[in-house]
């Protein structure tokens, strides 16, 4: 689902719907001790808390935690250096873990396992997160996510929302409205942007509305540009009352015959989601300037994208739009002088 604020500008690696088993963990990123979790582990998720009393558990270093997430960040955002660098280091790597911990669940929420054991593995990251914030993380990811909480005050509420989205993954459901998926996108999408905004003691009512704007159509974006991955996955996020609209089924979107329909279906798309980016932009204004910064840069790659889509219209079935390096470059260059997209 990729559900995290700089998806559109910054490359990204799916796990392409894994299994379980595959997730192994390379990181050590959930394991209570620190460790690698054992080849065949159910996708190294964290230990209930029966098991965890059973073991004593070896501490980890603060600094090796965060490296941990920072790790993993790298791996999926290859240019999360880059836009993260106008933050200050304590809240680059607080950012890291949360961008980490939302990776992770993502990865299990849309593993190819069944519905039922992702939604336990989910189940065991709500239960570990608990743990997390009451004093006992377990893994890189837990201890770096702990001491951020506690160094910036940041509520509990948004991580647990975003586990809520992630479930309604698992469980591979479709929208029927418009409404349904906005409402989807305040907890995979929205919950980080208010995340980022606390990280920096920002509480203004204006900036969080902006924020979940810029979030919200930062994954609306991701879901046109990846609707063929998806698709291929069993996933759809276009509405179902939007199809009818423009006189498809979910079948008619593969259907050769069908692809003028579908290019119409996603410029309404792309153009209703362009309002929302229109809608957050008076943000870059109101945070600080090197948040100011990210944001310019998030919001600038994300409409690139988007107009990708839009021109692409039914082709992105084959082709998934994506920023080469000029691109980015320009992006950048135009952030940096303080021009919006």
């Amino acid at each position: 689902m990729a559900s995290f604020l700089p998806i559109c500008i910054q490359g990204t690696t799916s796990n392409g719907g894994g299994s379980l088993a595959r997730l192994d963990d390379r990181e050590g990123a959930w394991s209570t001790s620190g460790t690698k979790s054992p080849p065949g582990s159910p996708m190294a998720q964290p230990l209930s808390p029966t098991e965890q009393t059973d073991t004593e558990e070896v501490p980890i270093p603060l600094h090796e935690a965060y490296a941990a997430c920072e790790a993993i960040v790298r791996s999926h955002y290859e240019n999360f250096p880059v836009a993260s660098r106008f933050l200050t280091p304590a809240r680059r790597s607080s950012l890291a873990a949360i961008y980490a911990f939302a990776r992770r669940a993502d990865d299990v929420a849309d593993a190819s396992a069944p519905p039922r054991e992702r939604l336990e593995a989910i189940d065991q990251i709500e239960v570990a997160l608990h743990r997390a914030v009451d004093g006992a993380p377990s893994g890189p990811i837990f201890v770096a996510l702990a001491d951020s909480v506690e160094r910036f005050r940041l509520p509990v509420e948004p991580l647990l929302d975003l586990l809520s989205a992630f479930r309604q993954d698992a469980r591979d459901e479709t929208f029927s409205t418009w409404d349904d998926l906005l409402a989807y996108c305040r907890g995979s999408a929205n919950t980080i942007g208010r995340l980022v905004l606390a990280l920096h003691d920002i509480e203004d009512a204006d900036a969080l509305r902006e924020s979940d704007a810029i979030c919200t159509a930062l994954q609306l974006t991701n879901f046109w540009q990846d609707l063929g991955g998806d698709l291929t996955r069993g996933r759809l996020f276009l509405p179902l009352e939007d199809l009818r609209r423009f006189g498809l089924t979910r079948e008619d979107l593969a259907r050769p015959a069908q692809r003028g329909l579908l290019t119409r279906l996603l410029v309404h798309e792309c153009r209703a989601t362009n309002e929302l980016y229109e809608r957050g932009r008076p943000i870059v204004r109101r945070v600080p300037f090197g948040l100011s910064l990210q944001l310019r840069l998030t919001i600038a790659g994300g409409r690139a994208v988007l107009r990708q889509v839009e021109r692409s219209g039914w082709r992105v079935l084959r082709n998934r739009p994506t920023l080469g390096g000029p691109a980015r470059a320009r992006i950048l260059l135009t952030s940096l002088l303080g021009f919006d997209a």
